[in-house]
């Protein structure tokens, strides 16, 4: 209420007691919860202002993998655990699977999925470093480190190295914040904990081996030295050790029982210019607010920085290091743990993988230390503050508060805007309109298909996935999950028909044609000869190689009267109803095949079986 004062051009502003009572308790909210809501905050912030950048991309190599193989599998044990190209990630297969039935190729879906996982490694990482260092408000800026740095957004932006990538960066803080209650504590219910953040680490990426030797550095360092944390905690670290050799066995038991994939010694050249690509002109950058240039293929981008920004990130990260070495105890040891972490988690499993394959420039791909992000802010703090009931934690006084405070925002602002501006940069690489409209218009041609379409394979446009993909760049396997469950049956295991379909390059589903090699009979009539009421047709093998299903056919022929006939591809027979006139069947034939019986030919029907195309399937021009 307002009111005029008497005898003064004063006014008073009576509130009710009810706005009274609401604002004293909002003002005690935010005095017992206000670190908390500004975490939350920035993390709804931060997810929000990716999610705008992430949603600009799409599905992409991989990612059309995942997708076929959830859609043709079973919840079964090999599907979960089978290693893909050496990751065993159960977890992400799982993921991959619920996605698959609920919106295939539904990318709001898949990449809101793993955009809520990496707002809960935005949480995570706040517990972390709340529980390490204690409810201050100091935690805020290496939180915001992790949730502005560049380094996280690529991984978010590809399907298949986000279901990897944000679960670990949930597992590793989450870990770290148990096994330190559990060093405060001595309970052993945080032990269980960590030991099984562990495991939800290793069920999404094999890099998550490395979160036990980051907790005994951890203790090590903070809390006891070497030996006492070896022998003061040896059960914890049995049992972590315990976890790791299960999680190794089941590993090499499922890597066994499958196909061998990938990996292999890369060449010394490649080796050393992949570590110089991942640290000096990936890691460091990035981590730092950069690459500010990015090197675009096409809906993704790789790092790609000035070199000017590649040296400044040398003499930034020198100055870190003096400075907090210069005031901070040990900080020597915290920034020994993050490089210890990288050679170990994300130098060393791609030297034997990917970069055998790809060589060095597999360094310029942000997604291979992304998962790295939640340690560099823990070791941040750390290189700054002192954890919780640490006594002497400076080797000296520290400056002035104004000059702490004054370079402090001046790092952290400039951290900050660098780190917008780069992953806006990012943004602008992303979408790919081709492979969306490829999917969108296949997915309204089956829905659209007669009952019982037959349709055959062939190999997708290179623009929409690699043929390197082998069979699951094939259209049955990539527009598969886009298929009911039983016209997905037939475009894997296509039948004989007089009729076939196939997709061409814009998805549509057009009647098909046979490329390949072309057998005329050589009989005067034009015909191959009859024996009764068979017939007996060559099969010439093309040069290419065949598909999974086997090798289309094309065989014309010509019919007085409508007939029904059966067709023998080796032991297995197919009834077939052909119309009069000139027509033509297809059918695939496995490998080992060289010739097909046609049988129960109508006496009196003048059927003659003619020319023979063995090949891939076409569209009909």
């Amino acid at each position: 209420m307002i009111t005029p004062v008497e005898g003064t051009a004063k006014i008073r502003i009576t509130l009710s007691p009810e706005l009274v009572s609401f604002l004293g308790g909002t003002r005690d909210l935010l005095r017992r919860h206000g670190l908390l809501l500004t975490a939350l905050g920035l993390v709804l912030l931060q997810t929000a202002w990716k999610a705008s950048v992430v949603a600009e991309a799409f599905f992409k190599e991989d990612d059309f993998e995942f997708m076929a193989r959830a859609a043709e599998s079973g919840l079964t044990w090999d599907y979960l655990t089978r290693v893909h190209h050496g990751q065993f990630m159960p977890g992400g297969f799982l993921l991959a699977w619920v996605t698959a039935r609920l919106a295939p190729y539904g990318w709001g879906l898949a990449s809101g999925t793993v955009l809520a996982l990496h707002a809960c490694a935005g949480l995570a990482v706040f517990r972390m470093l709340r529980v390490v260092f204690g409810p201050r408000r100091a935690v805020i800026v290496p939180l915001l480190v992790f949730l502005v740095a560049p380094v996280t957004v690529p991984a978010l932006a590809w399907w298949a190295a986000g279901l990897n990538t944000a679960p670990l960066q949930i597992a590793l803080p989450m870990a770290i914040a148990s096994h330190v209650l559990y060093l405060r504590s001595g309970r052993a219910v945080h032990v269980a904990a960590a030991a099984g953040w562990t495991l939800f680490g290793l069920a999404f990426f094999l890099k998550a081996f490395a979160i036990p030797l980051v907790l005994l550095a951890l203790t090590a360092v903070y809390f006891g030295g070497p030996r006492a944390a070896l022998r003061r905690h040896a059960r914890v670290w049995l049992l972590y050790g315990g976890t790791l050799l299960a999680y190794l066995a089941l590993y090499l038991v499922r890597a066994a029982a499958g196909d061998a994939e990938g990996g292999g010694v890369p060449e010394a050249d490649d080796a050393v210019g992949f570590v110089w690509e991942l640290v000096a002109r990936t890691f460091l950058p990035t981590v730092l607010g950069g690459p500010w240039k990015w090197f675009s293929g096409g809906d993704w981008a790789v790092t790609s920085p000035p070199g000017l920004l590649v040296a400044l990130s040398f003499v930034a990260v020198a100055a870190l290091f003096a400075g907090t070495v210069r005031y901070r105890r040990h900080a020597a040891a915290v920034w020994g743990i993050l490089l210890a972490y990288v050679v170990v988690a994300d130098i060393v499993p791609p030297l034997y993988g990917r970069v055998s394959l790809v060589g060095s420039f597999a360094g310029s791909d942000s997604r291979y230390v992304a998962d790295a992000v939640p340690l560099l802010a823990l070791v941040a703090a750390l290189a700054v503050l002192p954890i919780a009931g640490e006594a002497a934690p400076y080797r000296r006084a520290l400056p002035s508060r104004e000059a702490v405070y004054g370079l402090g925002g001046l790092l952290v602002g400039g951290f900050t805007v660098a780190s917008l501006a780069s992953t806006a940069v990012f943004g602008g690489h992303l979408g790919s309109a081709r492979r969306h409209s490829y999917l969108a218009t296949a997915e309204r041609a089956l829905a659209a298909a007669p009952v019982g379409a037959v349709v055959y394979d062939r190999t997708a446009p290179t623009d929409v996935l690699a043929p390197s993909y082998g069979p699951y760049a094939l259209t049955s396997r990539v527009l598969g999950p886009l298929a009911t469950p039983e016209l997905r049956k037939r475009m894997y295991r296509p039948p004989a028909s007089p009729v076939g379909f196939v997709f061409d390059d814009a998805g549509r589903l057009v009647p098909a044609e046979v490329k390949g090699e072309r057998t005329v009979p050589t009989a005067l009539d034009g015909c191959w000869p009859t024996s009764g009421a068979a017939v007996e047709v060559p099969i010439r093998r093309p040069a290419t190689a065949a598909g999974p299903a086997g090798t289309l056919v094309r065989l014309g022929y010509a019919s007085r009267v409508a007939v029904r006939v059966t067709l023998w591809i080796g032991d297995r027979s197919t009834q077939l109803l052909l119309r009069e006139g000139f027509g033509k069947v297809f059918f695939l034939v496995p490998p080992g095949v060289d010739r097909v019986l046609v049988t129960d030919v109508p006496a009196g029907s003048g059927f003659c079986t003619g020319d023979v195309t063995v090949g891939e399937a076409v569209p009909t021009p």
